[in-house]
C-alpha cells in the first residue's frame, strides 16, 4: 500500500524506428511519458495517427448514433446490469493494430451504418412529410387545383392561409384588388388574391409582413390541397410506421453488438491517445530521445524492451528532477504519482482525490480513510436493517456495475457493512430493539456487546455517553494528522516548522484535551476546577488517570495544563517571528509583523482546536437525530400509520439520512482533517496504456509480457 517508487527511464533511438519503440512502450504499459516540446517528427508516424483519429471518430459517431452510453448508468446497472466480457487484440505491432482495428470495425460497423443510415433518410422524409402535412392541414378544406394560379399571363393570384383577425387589415392595405376568403377553421381562413402583374410585390409584402406566404405544394405532389393533405397524411403514418420498425431492428443489433462496439471504440480510442502522446518525441532531426517514469518493479522489463538501442534508467530524488538548459532558469519537475493500494483500499482512492492525490514522496492518506470512512459513517447511520440494505445495494452495484460505478458499489458496501455493525452497538434493527423481535432476539442476546450504545430512549445519560465517545473519536483523527504533519515536516528536514509549530502544536492539543477531560471530571465546573472559589478538585480526569494512575486529578491536570498551553504559545511566536525574517530575507514580505504572529497562535489556532474538536460532535448527533426519525416513524406505525408508513417512513429516512451522512463524513475529512498535514497536489501517474473495461491486448512473440497480476494494484484502477 502507498506510494510506488519511481525510476525515469530515457531510450536514444534513430527517429525511423520510433513506431517500433512506441509499440514496444505500448506493450510495457507502465510507462508515464514526459512531454517535451519538439520540431521533429517522423511522417509515417504522422499518417498512422491521422489513420487512428479517423478510425476513432467514424466508431466514435457509430456509438453516438446508436445512443450507446460508454458507461452503465445507475439504473441501467441496477435492472440490466452493466455489459461483461472482454474482445482480445492479439497484436504485434501498433501498425498492424491499426490495420486490425480498421478490418474489425469494417466488419462489425457495416450493418449498423446501414441502419442508421436508413434511419436518418427515413427521419428525414417523416420531417418534409410532416412539415408539409401541417402546412397544408388548414387549406385541406380547400378543394381546388393550385396549378390553375401559374397559369395567368398577365395576371397575378394567390392563395393564403391567414388568420381570421388578420383580415380587416389585410383587406384595407389591398382594398382595391379583388380578395375571395373562406372560412377554415374557428381561427384560419383562406384567401385568394387577384392584382395586376405588376402588383405581385405589393401583394406578397403585405402578406408576408403578416407571416403568411403563398401556399405552395411540391411538385411530385396532388396540387389539390384537399387531396395533397390526404396524401401527406398517409406518407407520414407508413414513414412513421417504418421508423418504429427500423428503431426496434436497431435496439436489437445494438444488444447484440454492445460489447464489441465498446471494446472497438476503447480500443481505438487508446491507439489514437499512444500516437497522439508520443508522435513527436524530443531529440534531433535524425534521433529521437523518449524519457518517461516507470515503477521500479518495471525496470527488467523496460531494459529488455529496450534492449535494441541506448537506454537509461536512474532513480528519481524529491525535488531532484530539474528542466532547463543552459541559461534558463531551472523549473522543478513535480513527478508522478503510483498508487500501490490494494483491492479494498484502492476504492476509497476516491475520497483522497476530492482534495487531490498526493505528491510523489507524500504520505498517502487513502488507507488510513479505509478504515475511518466506514467506522464514521457506520457511526452516524447505525442500524442493523439499513446497513444490511446498504450493503446489499452496494455488493448489487459492484458485481453488475463496471467502472467508476463499480468503484462506488464497493465503497458503499463497506459503508453499509459498517453501519449493520454499529447497529448491532446500538442493538436496532429499523428503529426496533432487537429484544422486540422475537425471531431475531435470541441470536443476538448471546453477544455481549449488542446494545452497548444504545440511544434509542434519548436519555440524558445516553446523549452524553454517546458525545463523548464522539469526542473521543475526534482526539485521536486530529491527533493523526498532527502526527502525520510532524512526520511530513521532519522528512523534508523543516527543522524551523518540526521544533516551532508541529511538536509546540501537539503538546498544545494534548493540554486543550487534558482540560476538557478535566472539565468532564470537575463534574462541568470549569471555574471551580482552577481553584477561584476556593475548592480542591481532587477527583479522577476520565481516562487519563486510567492510564497514567490514580495521582492525575483534575486539580493537577487544571495547574499544569496552562502552563503547558502558555509554553507552547510563546515557542510558536518566537517560531512565527524567525519565519518572518527568513521570509523578508528572500525578498518575500509575507506576514501581519508581531501582532499578527500573536493574533494567529493565540486567538485562532487554540479557537480552530476547539472549534475542530467539536465539530466531531457530528458522529454522535446523527446518531441521535437516525435513532429519533425511526422512533417517529415506528410510533406512528403502532399508533395506527400501516405498514405504508413504516415501509415509507424507513426508506425516506434512508435515502436523505444517506445522503447527508455521507456529505457529513466527507467533511469531516476535507474540513478538519486534510488541512491540518495534507497537500494533494500530486500528478497522477498515467499508464501509456489505460485499463480497459472491454478490450484486452495480447502481444505476439513478445519479450516484455507484462499482465496485470504484476502490477496488482493499479490494475483495476
Amino acid at each position: 500500500m502507498g506510494l510506488a517508487k519511481l525510476m525515469k527511464a530515457t531510450v536514444v533511438l534513430p527517429r525511423v524506428d520510433t513506431p517500433e519503440v512506441v509499440s514496444r512502450l505500448a506493450e510495457l504499459e507502465w510507462f508515464h511519458p514526459i512531454q517535451t516540446p519538439s520540431d521533429h517528427s517522423n511522417p509515417y508516424l504522422d499518417d498512422l495517427l491521422l489513420k487512428a483519429q479517423r478510425l476513432f471518430q467514424e466508431i466514435d459517431e457509430v456509438v453516438k448514433d446508436l445512443g450507446i452510453p460508454l458507461e452503465t448508468g445507475v439504473m441501467a446497472t441496477m435492472f440490466k446490469g452493466a455489459p461483461k466480457g472482454k474482445t482480445d487484440y492479439f497484436i504485434e505491432n501498433i501498425q498492424n493494430f491499426i490495420a486490425d482495428l480498421e478490418d474489425k470495425s469494417a466488419a462489425i460497423l457495416d450493418n449498423p451504418k446501414k441502419m442508421i443510415a436508413e434511419r436518418n433518410k427515413v427521419t428525414k422524409e417523416l420531417e418534409e412529410y410532416r412539415n408539409l402535412k401541417d402546412a397544408l392541414e388548414m387549406a385541406a378544406k380547400v378543394n381546388l387545383d393550385l396549378t390553375l394560379f401559374g397559369k395567368f399571363k398577365y395576371f397575378f393570384s394567390g392563395l393564403f392561409v391567414i388568420d381570421s383577425t388578420d383580415e380587416v387589415e389585410i383587406r384595407r392595405t389591398l382594398g382595391d384588388l379583388p380578395i375571395y376568403t373562406s372560412k377554415l377553421s374557428e381561427h384560419k381562413l383562406s384567401m385568394v388574391v387577384f392584382g395586376a402583374a405588376d402588383d405581385s410585390d405589393r401583394i406578397t409584402k403585405t402578406l408576408r409582413s403578416f407571416g403568411v406566404h403563398p401556399l405552395q405544394i411540391p411538385a411530385n405532389m396532388p396540387q389539390n390541397p384537399s387531396v395533397a393533405y390526404a396524401k401527406a397524411e398517409a406518407k407520414v403514418k407508413e414513414l412513421e410506421a417504418k421508423q418504429t420498425e427500423i428503431e426496434k431492428n436497431i435496439e436489437k443489433l445494438k444488444e447484440s453488438l454492445l460489447t464489441k462496439v465498446l471494446s472497438l471504440h476503447e480500443a481505438a480510442k487508446v491507439a489514437k491517445d499512444v500516437l497522439e502522446t508520443t508522435r513527436k518525441p524530443a531529440g534531433t532531426r535524425n534521433f529521437a530521445l523518449i524519457q518517461g517514469y516507470i515503477p521500479d518493479k518495471m525496470e527488467k522489463k523496460f531494459r529488455s524492451m529496450a534492449k535494441d538501442y541506448v537506454s537509461v534508467i536512474e532513480d528519481v530524488h524529491l525535488h531532484s528532477d530539474k528542466h532547463g538548459g543552459e541559461g534558463e532558469e531551472e523549473e522543478e519537475v513535480i513527478l508522478p504519482t503510483l498508487l500501490t493500494n490494494k483491492s479494498y483500499t484502492r476504492t476509497f482512492e476516491v475520497i483522497t482525490e476530492t482534495q487531490g492525490i498526493p505528491r510523489y514522496g507524500e504520505v498517502d492518506p487513502t488507507p488510513i480513510i479505509a478504515f475511518v470512512w466506514p467506522a464514521f459513517y457506520g457511526l452516524m447511520f447505525a442500524d442493523f436493517g439499513h446497513g444490511i440494505l446498504l450493503f446489499g445495494l452496494g455488493m448489487l452495484f459492484r458485481y453488475r456495475g463496471n467502472g467508476s460505478l463499480r468503484t462506488w458499489g464497493t465503497l458503499i458496501a463497506a459503508s453499509g457493512a459498517a453501519a449493520a455493525l454499529a447497529g448491532l452497538g446500538t442493538g436496532e434493527m429499523f428503529g426496533f430493539h432487537f429484544e422486540e423481535l422475537a425471531i431475531l432476539a435470541p441470536i443476538f442476546a448471546p453477544l455481549g456487546f449488542v446494545g452497548l450504545l444504545s440511544v434509542s430512549e434519548l436519555t440524558f445519560e445516553q446523549v452524553v455517553k454517546i458525545l463523548e465517545i464522539s469526542i473521543a473519536i475526534g482526539i485521536v483523527h486530529l491527533l493523526m494528522a498532527y502526527f502525520l504533519r510532524l512526520r511530513a515536516d521532519f522528512k523534508q528536514d523543516n527543522k524551523m516548522r518540526v521544533f516551532y509549530h508541529d511538536i509546540p502544536t501537539i503538546l498544545q492539543y494534548f493540554a486543550v484535551v487534558a482540560l476538557i477531560l478535566a472539565a468532564i471530571g470537575s463534574g462541568y465546573d470549569i471555574i471551580g476546577m482552577f481553584g477561584i472559589t476556593g475548592v480542591t478538585h481532587t477527583e479522577p480526569v476520565p481516562w487519563l488517570t486510567v492510564v497514567f494512575g490514580d495521582w492525575v486529578t483534575v486539580d493537577l491536570v487544571a495547574k499544569v495544563a496552562p502552563l503547558v498551553i502558555i509554553a507552547t504559545v510563546v515557542i510558536m511566536i518566537i517560531g512565527g517571528i524567525k519565519e518572518e525574517k527568513h521570509l523578508k530575507a528572500q525578498g518575500r514580505d509575507e506576514g501581519g509583523g508581531l501582532v499578527g504572529i500573536i493574533v494567529e497562535v493565540i486567538m485562532v489556532r487554540i479557537i480552530e482546536m476547539l472549534s475542530n474538536t467539536i465539530s466531531y460532535s457530528r458522529l454522535g448527533i446523527m446518531l441521535l437525530v437516525h435513532s429519533a426519525l425511526l422512533v417517529t416513524v415506528n410510533d406512528a406505525f403502532e399508533h395506527g400509520g400501516g405498514y405504508a408508513v413504516l415501509i415509507g417512513g424507513n426508506i425516506g429516512i434512508m435515502l436523505i439520512e444517506g445522503l447527508i451522512v455521507y456529505i457529513q463524513t466527507i467533511r469531516l475529512h476535507l474540513y478538519e482533517w486534510f488541512p491540518k498535514w495534507y497537500v494533494g497536489e500530486g500528478t497522477e501517474f498515467k499508464k501509456i496504456v489505460p485499463k480497459m473495461l472491454y478490450s484486452n491486448f495480447v502481444w505476439k512473440d513478445s519479450e516484455v509480457q507484462v499482465q496485470a497480476k504484476e502490477m496488482p494494484a493499479q490494475a483495476e484502477k
